[in-house]
């Protein structure tokens, strides 16, 4: 009994050890972030004004448009900022204590099916996974969207177990409301939730596919929801939604965050343009790259177009010179293919460090196994994982348009089976069953290898992280030969020094990675880590203009708007420091159909909007119309006024559309 206490109590320190990492890795330092993304956090400003900018998830404080994601995730954000006020840290805190319950959630979820050590192993690697750390400690809703996923896998597991509708439907409600927290990407799940319950040997078929219906119903009508609800009602009642041509909130889920991040499809011209603050400062940053030239709207066959397309290569490339000459957070994907998690510098460093050693562990998790009998607990809860990590791999291995950080998705999978597999295969080694042996030495083996690998191409840390992960294979590799060798009694140091080894060596470079965060501060924009981050503030697209605001807010009349811009990116900057209404007339990017000149002259001539700020280069000619009659019926505000000589931009702040560069403020003036 006294032995049976003292390994509860060891299991259990090693447990919070794992968590105070999580604690530290994802709470440290949060406020050296700013305020984050500042398209999502003038949002989460906006909806603490009212009940109307709450529900409809606006962008700005009077309800013009909304953003481009669902709610839920925002929601926490604003109850947050409400809690403990308005500042960075309060709005990355929901995602921060989202990522340390996904640890102990994970743990949960592995121990109750593959024992302590498998729970204990797969918590650390999830709390050590560079992307997810670096995701944690910003406002983006990746880490929510894990966190649900995970307490809907529970519900699900428990529905397999106990053969229970009612936990299934709370499974697949619970995957609805992920949906409403990031639309299609909670979807990921469901091929692996599908087969898990169709595999329970517990229930007929018929009872399986009827209970799966149920579900299935369930899982649409709250997925839809908030969506339906907010396109029934009439868009003069309601802000229009963002990043859509037709006003739809079904259409957003379905295009632009669904087919389109497989297809990478744009709307018309558009791009897609974050921008955020780093350590207080905003910055700028493209999401997809690799149509910038697009998107800023000129023909490159032209000279002028040419001269422009010249200089973003030169700037993109100037961009990605850093510790690993290839990542500057800019167009993070690479190419598509099925190696792409492997040899795309953007991705490997960021999650892939174990996939060698799961691969591995999925064909030792699986041994023996005879498809044509029923499985047992271990063999279906292997399957739900596998899938699970086969179906985003594949996904974010053949998709266009996406940021690496949405492999958060991922995770979870990756170290559940890396944990369960790990400890299947120390107890295969012991065994000394010839067949099973090898696949401990050689899921060790390749795992570091590629971790080696991806450690070389950074000349900075080649030498000295290479080193400890090898020297701590080799001594991890020399003492499982000795393990098999040596009697009863002298195993047990000998395997504590092996587990040791070994382990440190699976996690020393994602060690390295997921600190770089803390380090270096984090890119809040399209979060990411490693080496990269030490010359990520290099380049600040943006600075702020007091002299502009001042200007704004001596001529603002209430009830109207401080003044209209032409995209988010040039309004969120005024919202959160004013906490006035701001117009993005065209949305995030600013091609978004959002107002008609018609409109627009009944809200000038009853005095709802008077200033309008235009950037010299516009991203698209979705305004062409709105643009020209501004040009035409307002009078330019002279820039003696309102712009100081410390917000002229340098021509590649300027080229990137940054908040000051190439401004004319127009006023409108009743004739």
């Amino acid at each position: 009994m006294s032995q049976i206490k003292s390994k509860f109590k060891w299991h259990y320190l090693w447990l919070a050890a794992i968590l105070l990492i999580s604690i530290i890795l994802n709470f440290y330092k949060l406020g050296q972030e700013g305020v984050g993304n500042t398209y999502y956090s003038a949002a989460v400003k906006s909806m603490l004004d009212s009940w109307h900018n709450f529900f409809f998830n606006s962008f700005d404080p009077k309800g013009f448009i909304t953003i481009d994601k669902p709610p839920v995730g925002f929601w926490f954000q604003t109850l947050s900022a409400y809690i403990f006020g308005f500042k960075g840290w309060s709005l990355f805190l929901p995602q921060a204590l989202a990522g340390v319950l996904a640890v102990a959630l994970l743990y949960h979820l592995v121990t109750r099916v593959f024992g302590l050590g498998a729970g204990l192993l797969a918590a650390l690697f999830l709390a050590l996974t560079p992307i997810v750390v670096a995701a944690d400690r910003t406002n983006e809703v990746d880490s929510m969207l894990m966190f649900v996923t995970l307490i809907a896998t529970w519900a699900i597991s428990k529905a397999v177990e106990k053969s229970h509708l009612k936990w299934l439907v709370l499974a697949f409600f619970l995957v609805g409301v992920g949906f409403n927290i990031k639309m299609m990407e909670a979807f990921l799940v469901l091929p692996a939730f599908y087969l898990f319950y169709l595999i329970s040997p517990k229930l007929t078929w018929t009872k399986k596919l009827v209970h799966l219906l149920v579900a299935t119903i369930v899982l649409t009508v709250v997925s839809l929801s908030w969506s339906v609800i907010v396109d029934s009602i009439p868009s003069d009642h309601r802000p229009y939604v963002g990043s859509t041509q037709d006003n739809s909130m079904v259409t957003l889920a379905i295009g632009y965050n669904g087919i389109n991040r497989l297809l990478g499809q744009q709307r018309g011209q558009q791009g897609n343009f974050h921008m955020g603050s780093q350590q207080g400062q905003p910055t700028s940053g493209w999401k997809n790259t690799s149509q910038a030239h697009q998107t800023a709207g000129f023909n490159s066959q032209s000279s002028m177009g040419q001269q422009m397309y010249s200089r973003n290569t030169q700037f993109m490339r100037d961009m990605s010179r850093n510790a690993g000459n290839h990542f500057s957070g800019f167009g993070q994907t690479g190419n598509t293919g099925l190696l792409r998690l492997f040899t795309t510098p953007e991705l490997d460093g960021q999650l892939s460090w174990l996939l060698p050693g799961v691969l591995i562990s999925v064909a030792a998790l699986l041994w023996g196994m005879r498809f044509r009998g029923p499985l047992d607990r271990k063999q279906q809860t292997v399957i739900l994982w596998t899938v699970w990590v086969l179906t985003m791999f594949i996904f974010f291995s053949i998709a266009k348009r996406f940021s690496s950080y949405y492999m958060v998705m991922l995770a979870p999978g990756i170290a559940a089976l890396a944990g369960a597999g790990f400890k299947q295969m120390w107890y295969q080694w012991r065994s000394k069953e010839k067949k099973e042996t090898w696949f401990l030495p050689l899921a060790l083996v390749c795992t570091v290898l590629f971790e080696i690998s991806v450690v070389w191409k950074y000349p900075s840390l080649r030498d000295p992280l290479s080193i400890v992960i090898g020297v701590l294979a080799i001594l991890a590799l020399i003492c499982l030969f000795f393990v098999q060798k040596l009697n009863a009694s002298g195993k047990r140091a000998i395997s504590i020094i092996t587990m040791a080894a070994g382990v440190l060596a699976l996690v020393a470079a994602p060690t390295a990675w997921a600190m770089t965060p803390i380090e270096y501060g984090g890119s809040v924009t399209k979060p990411f880590a490693g080496p990269e981050l030490k010359n990520q503030h290099e380049s600040d697209g943006m600075a702020s203009n007091p002299q502009l605001e001042n200007y704004l807010k001596s001529n603002y009349r209430e009830g109207s708007y401080l003044v209209a811009t032409l995209n988010a990116m040039s309004a969120a900057p005024f919202i959160l420091d004013t906490g006035l209404p701001v117009m993005a007339m065209g949305g995030f990017m600013g091609n978004d159909p959002a107002i008609t000149v018609e409109k627009l002259q009944k809200m000038v001539k009853d005095g709802e909007v008077r200033y309008f700020l235009l950037q010299g280069r516009s991203f698209g000619n979705q305004q062409s119309a709105v643009i020209n009659w501004i040009k035409s019926n307002c009078i330019v505000v002279p820039a003696s006024k309102w712009q100081d000589a410390q917000s002229k931009p340098s021509e590649d702040q300027e080229w990137m559309g940054s908040r000051n560069s190439s401004m004319t403020l127009y006023e409108y003036v009743k004739k």
